[in-house]
């Protein structure tokens, strides 16, 4: 009766470490696509360093997209495609531009130049194979 119990417990221990092992495991993929918006990239990371959703126009703005792994059961996308609109006119879009899909690509960056775009709101969408994919608003101001 008492090594039933000690099994018991050890078995216990050891699913609960393994468990905590899995869920809790950050290997640093990238879970959804994302759009960033902010002044300046860490150069290991990739990623805007604080990033911002109001920026000053008059600064040069970089805007770096993160893109989810295709590996596994999802289909491989084709392409992506970025589109900037203001947010009053959505149909009116500034600026689009389409990114092949190699199998190394990760990730895209683009500057915004001082004083392109007038203050307001904006919004930036990301789209996979033509099927929206994340939307990030931000103003200028």
């Amino acid at each position: 009766m008492l090594k039933k119990k000690r099994f018991l417990v050890l078995f216990i221990v050891l699913i609960s470490i393994v468990f905590f092992f899995f869920m809790l495991k950050d290997d640093g993929e990238i879970k959804r696509d994302n759009i960033e918006i902010g002044y300046k990239t860490n150069d290991e990371s990739q990623q805007i360093i604080n990033p911002q959703n109001k920026v000053n126009r008059n600064k040069e703005v970089i805007v770096p997209t993160h893109f989810k792994d295709n590996l596994g059961k999802e289909k491989q996308n084709k392409n992506f495609a970025l589109k900037l609109a203001n947010i009053k006119d959505k149909s009116n879009v500034l600026m689009e531009e389409t990114i092949p899909n190699d199998e190394g690509t990760l990730s895209y960056e683009f500057k915004i130049s001082p004083g392109k775009l007038p203050a307001g709101k904006y919004q930036i969408s990301l789209y996979r194979d033509n099927n929206l994919s994340v939307e990030k608003v931000f103003t200028f101001k």
